[in-house]
């Protein structure tokens, strides 16, 4: 077990966590102070696509009643990178968090959008123009979160304790996404894991209830820090893949790019430990 997390914010804490925060204000202030034609320019035009705007075209949005493309995508990036960023804090692998997070920035949008443009343009035929938006990299940060919520349980509880923790966790990934999205088969399989996870903890390879409970009191601040960021990502990975990809204003919901980002954010997390277990 790793965790040595100081209680007071130091001066590299507040510049990180401005850092983190330059993001969202990057976003707001190009969607608020720039021209829309200049916006536009920086999206991914389907029909003429140009190849610098497979990158630029995750930091422009749609203008939508409410500003809803925007703040949605604000609220998702905010509630996941910084749980995201408290785990590698309290595991001391901050650098490993910087170099992964940097990693969904810049070369994110790319995959992102080169597998919308893909799947759209040379799968399905889909007629789409416009391809903008944050989603994918909010996305593939949820799938890097998954993961280290998952390593953290690896790392910093006993097996049998831990195997119980990923047992719940991804049985609420199940559930999250069903209910939310009103899936009856996604509920039933993830109700069936939870009873398969609890008649476990009756044999020695998973611990009791109680047991998780009792490394929960002794781990406050960890596991506030845990559950906050399993509840965020959950919530973040059942909203990125909607039943219905018709939004209420009538525009498609990008799956695609939300399920790519996704399985990048996994990919970045699972490259960090290994490039970790040979250097």
């Amino acid at each position: 077990m790793t965790t040595s997390y100081r209680n007071q914010i130091g001066v590299k804490d507040t510049v990180e966590i401005l850092a983190l925060l330059s993001i969202p204000a990057l976003l707001a202030a190009v969607y608020f102070l720039t021209p829309t034609s200049f916006q536009l320019s920086l999206a991914l035009d389907h029909t003429n696509p140009v190849l610098h705007t497979f990158w630029t075209n995750s930091f422009v949005h749609e203008h939508q009643p409410d500003d809803a493309h925007l703040f949605g995508n604000l609220v998702g990036y905010t509630i996941l990178v910084f749980p995201c960023w408290l785990l590698y804090k309290f595991r001391d692998q901050n650098r490993r968090f910087w170099i992964g997070f940097l990693l969904i920035l810049l070369v994110g949008p790319v995959v992102v959008s080169s597998t919308s443009y893909l799947v759209f343009n040379e799968s399905t035929h889909l007629q789409i123009q416009y391809d903008r938006g944050f989603s994918g990299v909010v996305g593939a940060l949820d799938g890097f979160l998954i993961l280290s919520i998952l390593r953290t349980f690896e790392s910093e509880q006993e097996e049998p304790v831990g195997l119980l923790s990923i047992g719940v966790y991804c049985s609420c990934l199940f559930l999250g996404l069903g209910v939310v999205t009103a899936r009856v088969s996604v509920v039933s399989m993830g109700g069936l894991l939870l009873a398969g996870v609890f008649a476990a903890t009756r044999t020695d390879y998973v611990a009791s209830p109680s047991k998780l409970s009792s490394w929960g009191v002794s781990n406050r601040r960890l596991s506030g820090v845990i559950l906050f960021a399993a509840v965020a990502s959950v919530l973040v990975f059942a909203s990125a893949l909607p039943a219905n990809i018709v939004n209420e204003t009538g525009g498609w919901t990008n799956i695609v790019a939300h399920g790519a980002g996704i399985v990048f954010g996994m990919c970045v997390e699972v490259a960090s430990q290994i490039r970790d277990s040979f250097f």
